[in-house]
């Protein structure tokens, strides 16, 4: 009995062959586990964050919804999902031929995501290499969309992500010390990938953690630090590091980065991440900024070798426009010069809360301190703003709206990812020009989409002296900014304003009515992404609220939604009175202008956009 006993232990420890596994890959590492028993609040808030389950083992319990008995039709393919034990099968025929066509199943080995969005990856038969199965799980909708659909992608055909694009590119910021391990001679894009821990775990922020446990085995040495009142050298606290060194922790994935050379790749992808927090930059990496005059030789060379990269992820004056990547934004703004400015100023990664309520709340708002929600973020530094009479006279807005709010004039939603607009992170003022020279929609526009741009310039050029905009054509000074920019600008900004258009302050400050036919027409854009958010924020009006739509659906079936719901908006919530302003390319019955929307719509900025997190 104790032979079989030992046998079967030894079977069930054995790992998977099937997928990534955890493993030892660091030496300076210990893995989590090893944290838990000093640090149990630590451990708990961690254990409650979004970091945790960014990329889980494929086990029931940590799958956002139930899978069994799942079928699916994508590109001409039928997918049919079971369990078997703790483990879910995908089966795969042509669509149109019989059951007994489904292929051998390929088992779901890992997740990727808990918060917004979960995506799932099979095995290939090829090792420890990964492909995507090609639906994903809306977590706020409780509803399934095809992958390339929970991302702003030109309406083509195809999946998002190909086979060992997981080991190749996810894993480098979505687990804690990625090792892709490409195997050389084997077939292509194949690889034998480990990870120090899956999700990003305690020494992803605060270095290797063995030392630290061997040394404080000992009560002396705990009991000397602390009568000493010193920090313990053997681990790292991002609190204590320089305002830069700290947000580089978070910028270690948080950022767009590229890789020095061609053999730094190399190494990385084979030895693994040599970067520790409280080092000043990531090993044999960049964070590629645009601008700036640091490192041209790399800027350079990534230009060359991919002309589109810097268009795809930044404004044109070096603003990032990509979810995610937020350290590019910070390290860029003029509070970040001082030194002492972090990530960390306004975030916490370990709140003094940790009972399951408290914890909940934290993770969704974004792990904020308390109170970081509100201008007391911004008053840390600006305390002379805390006067009523010195905010108002500032902002020329109420001191209760939200055009007081610093947020919202300093960092405004202007990026996009995962179906939704986020803030900047690049702390700056609204100007007129951002939008007519850089096409990005500032801050005041964002709000008041009933106004010009024209409007706009000239409030700025009134309340704080700025200059005046290049010579504005016609639209500009004549056209709402939401309507010319949902109706002529490409497929990121059409995204924006069709969100904000949800927004209650918004709604409040812009006035809602006119919304209602743009957001209905949008319901066919070219773009699914667009089309989800034009039915969210439907869905935040009168009459519209439990409106529900198939954001994916063909062409026939948006065109009939945009039919139907148009007539219910005419004849059942249109403002009876007419009185729509022109500006708003609308005449008083509220029926579109349409020489000027045909105008627009023809002039619409058809490139290609793709932006994915």
């Amino acid at each position: 009995m104790v032979v079989l006993v030992l046998v079967r232990s030894g079977q069930s420890s054995a790992p998977p062959s099937n997928r990534p596994v955890k493993a030892a890959v660091a030496a300076d590492m210990v893995s989590s586990d090893s944290c838990r028993s000093c640090h149990p609040g630590n451990y708990a808030s961690w254990h409650a964050s979004f970091h945790r389950t960014m990329t889980q083992v494929a086990e029931p319990a940590n799958f956002a919804t139930k899978m069994d008995g799942l079928e699916f039709t994508h590109n001409g393919l039928d997918y049919r999902v079971d369990r078997a034990n703790h483990a879910y099968r995908v089966f795969t025929k042509r669509s149109g031929t019989p059951a007994s066509d489904y292929t051998e199943p390929r088992q779901i080995v890992l997740l990727t995501g808990s918060h917004t969005v979960q995506v799932y990856w099979l095995e290939t038969g090829d090792g420890r290499t990964v492909g995507q199965f090609p639906f994903a799980y809306l977590i706020g909708e409780k509803r399934w969309a095809p992958v390339k659909d929970t991302f702003l992608t030109p309406p083509d055909p195809g999946d998002l992500y190909g086979k060992g694009e997981w080991n190749n590119t996810c894993m480098n910021c979505h687990v804690t010390q990625p090792v892709a391990r490409p195997i050389a001679g084997g077939n292509s894009g194949t690889f034998d990938s480990k990870v120090g821990e899956f999700g990003i775990a305690c020494e992803a922020c605060h270095s290797g953690g063995r030392e630290h446990i061997a040394l404080n085995r000992s009560p002396v040495r705990r009991f000397v630090l602390h009568l000493a009142g010193r920090n313990d050298p053997t681990i790292v606290n991002p609190a204590r590091l320089s305002g830069p060194e700290s947000s580089l922790v978070c910028g270690q994935c948080h950022s767009i980065w590229a890789f020095k050379t061609e053999a730094d790749a190399m190494v990385y992808v084979h030895d693994g991440a040599q970067y520790r927090p409280g080092q000043k930059e990531i090993d044999r990496r960049w964070i590629a900024q645009p601008k700036g005059t640091d490192h041209p030789d790399e800027r350079a060379a990534l230009d060359r070798n991919d002309p589109h990269f810097f268009d795809d992820t930044f404004w044109p004056d070096g603003q990032i426009r990509v979810i995610g990547r937020e350290f590019n934004s910070v390290s860029a703004s003029p509070c970040f010069t001082g030194g002492k400015y972090s990530c960390l100023s306004c975030h916490e990664l370990h709140p003094a809360k940790t009972d399951p309520a408290s914890l909940a709340a934290w993770a969704s708002s974004g792990q904020l301190k308390p109170g970081m929600e509100t201008n007391q973020a911004c008053l840390q530094c600006h305390t002379s703003f805390a006067k009523v009479a010195t905010l108002t006279a500032h902002t020329h807005h109420a001191a209760d709206s939200a055009g007081s709010s610093c947020y919202n004039c300093h960092m405004p939603r202007t990026i996009y990812g995962l179906l939704k607009a986020t803030r900047s992170h690049q702390i700056a003022s609204p100007s007129a020009h951002e939008t007519s020279d850089m096409g990005r929609l500032n801050a005041c526009n964002l709000c008041h989409l009933d106004q010009p741009l024209a409007w706009t310039a000239a409030k700025l050029q009134e309340w704080y002296g700025q200059r005046p905009p290049p010579a504005l054509d016609a639209d500009d000074r004549e056209l709402a900014t939401g309507a010319k920019w949902i109706l002529q600008g490409d497929a990121r900004q059409r995204s924006l304003i069709a969100l904000s258009m949800g927004w209650e302050p918004v709604q409040k400050a812009a006035g809602r009515e006119w919304f209602y036919p743009y957001l209905i027409f949008e319901l066919n854009d070219p773009y699914s992404a667009v089309r989800y958010g034009a039915w969210k924020s439907l869905r935040t009006l009168p009459g519209f609220i439990d409106y529900k739509f198939d954001y994916t659906a063909d062409d026939a079936q948006q065109k009939e939604a945009v039919a139907t719901q148009y007539r219910k908006w005419w004849f059942e919530t249109r403002q009876a009175n007419g009185g729509y302003r022109a500006q708003t390319i609308l005449e008083p019955s509220g029926i579109f202008h349409q020489e000027t929307f045909d105008r627009l719509l023809d002039h619409r900025d058809n490139k290609k956009i793709t932006v994915v997190e």
